[in-house]
């Protein structure tokens, strides 16, 4: 589930903003509906949302070397593999040292994105989902619940709680549910692009997903959705139709990889048991829209997030096996977009968050529903703010942002030369 959380603003790399700005330089297309077109490829993962060749290669270019830059590459080190949320530190210690923030939800979701438009990233995406396994807990009351991390700028240290935090920010994670979800989705788009299935198959790997299953499966309840966590037992619409599509990802490793027929047979039960739980406990029929959670009152529209951008989560984590749902959301996303629209302003053209998120989703569920000339000037917008040359890609942009921009691009050659990866920079305040 996308997340809302405090973030310090910290000037990213000198390279990395020059060799955005070069990136942003090699193409300038003006991108105006008539340029809009229905793309033939496949989206990043299972959806009946198709993409969208509304992402210029130099704007899909400088979204794949950012998700290399946040890559944190630091062989030997615990932190080696981890991607950061953002390109600016989090946290500045007492030191004045830059922490960087690592949220295993987000990092899953901006690589699948990724790796749709370069399949390379699968070496990237191999070292990420051993930092995963390698921090994920096996036993005891936090079995297969991944806190978010903190790792130095260079990479030499990581820490659930870095020195002089509020301790708010210490063991945190937004939801289990949809996060060990995600982890499954990864596994999937790592096979899907060329990962080597072998990797799945290392006994540390496997065990990992298959305590992360159990965890996930002790969340479900009889109504089929899941809480999502233990000390926070509410069922979300949007973590239940990740979490469906994550029990699907899951049976998909287990078929190919594990070769066990059952379990996968057990694990596509329990999406179906989802998907029902979300058709049945949080469709509002008086009003016609989603419900955000099973204990939350009638379906609106009144706040950005979390009422109206739940309308789009059922259309974007659609599956061929639950049309009633894609079909209801077809319907329930352009009512809710419609109230942010006035005479000379709509949501595509502002930033209606109060929290300043971007939302990119909202697009890809405008393209999805056939509005994609607001999905162009939702990206041509994006592009004239997160290829500024002086802060590029800067917060509230998050890594996971990535997943829906890249969905509204196609693979091709790069435009430019991307500059091969280093290691972290050592990044200062002021940098």
């Amino acid at each position: 589930m996308p997340r809302h959380t405090p973030h310090q603003p910290h000037q990213p790399h000198q390279r990395l903003r020059n060799a955005l700005t070069a990136l942003a330089g090699a193409a300038c297309i003006g991108l105006t509906p008539a340029s809009a077109q229905v793309s033939a490829s496949t989206p990043p993962m299972d959806s009946l949302c198709p993409p969208g060749a509304l992402v210029d290669a130099a704007f899909r270019d400088a979204a794949v070397l950012t998700i290399r830059q946040l890559v944190v590459r630091a062989p030997g080190q615990a932190s080696h593999g981890a991607v950061r949320r953002a390109l600016a530190a989090a946290h500045i210690d007492s030191q004045r040292r830059p922490w960087h923030h690592i949220a295993a939800y987000e990092g899953n979701l901006g690589l699948i994105g990724a790796l749709r438009i370069d399949p390379t990233l699968r070496t990237e995406a191999a070292d990420w989902l051993r930092w995963q396994v390698r921090n994920l807990p096996l036993r005891g009351v936090d079995q297969g619940v991944l806190h978010d991390r903190w790792v130095l700028a260079d990479g030499s240290l990581q820490s659930t709680c870095p020195p002089d935090i509020d301790a708010r920010h210490c063991k945190q994670i937004d939801a289990t549910d949809s996060t060990i979800a995600s982890l499954f989705l990864m596994a999937k788009a790592y096979l899907d692009n060329g990962g080597d299935a072998a990797l799945l198959r290392e006994p540390a790997v496997r065990l990992a997903l298959e305590r992360a299953a159990v965890t996930l499966a002790r969340l479900q309840q009889p109504n089929g959705l899941s809480w999502a966590k233990r000390s926070h037992p509410v069922a979300y619409l949007m973590d239940a139709v990740e979490v469906a599509a994550g029990w699907r990802a899951l049976a998909h490793v287990q078929d190919t990889v594990w070769a066990q027929p059952q379990a996968a047979q057990t694990s596509r039960a329990r999406a179906q048991r989802t998907s029902s739980g979300v058709e049945q406990q949080l469709w509002d029929v008086d009003t016609g829209l989603w419900r955000v959670s099973l204990d939350s009152g009638p379906a609106q529209t009144r706040h950005w997030y979390p009422d109206t951008m739940a309308q789009a989560w059922p259309l974007l984590w659609s599956s061929p096996g639950q049309p009633a749902s894609f079909s209801a959301s077809r319907a329930a996303w352009p009512r809710a977009a419609a109230r942010w629209r006035t005479n000379d302003t709509a949501w595509q053209t502002r930033n209606v968050d109060p929290a300043g998120f971007w939302w990119p989703a909202a697009a890809v569920a405008a393209h999805c529903v056939g509005d994609t000339a607001a999905a162009v000037d939702w990206v041509a917008r994006a592009r004239a703010a997160w290829l500024r040359p002086e802060a590029p890609f800067a917060w509230p942009f998050q890594v996971s942002d990535l997943l829906w921009l890249l969905w509204l691009a196609e693979p091709g050659p790069p435009q430019a030369p991307l500059p091969a990866p280093t290691a972290a920079p050592a990044d200062r305040p002021g940098g």
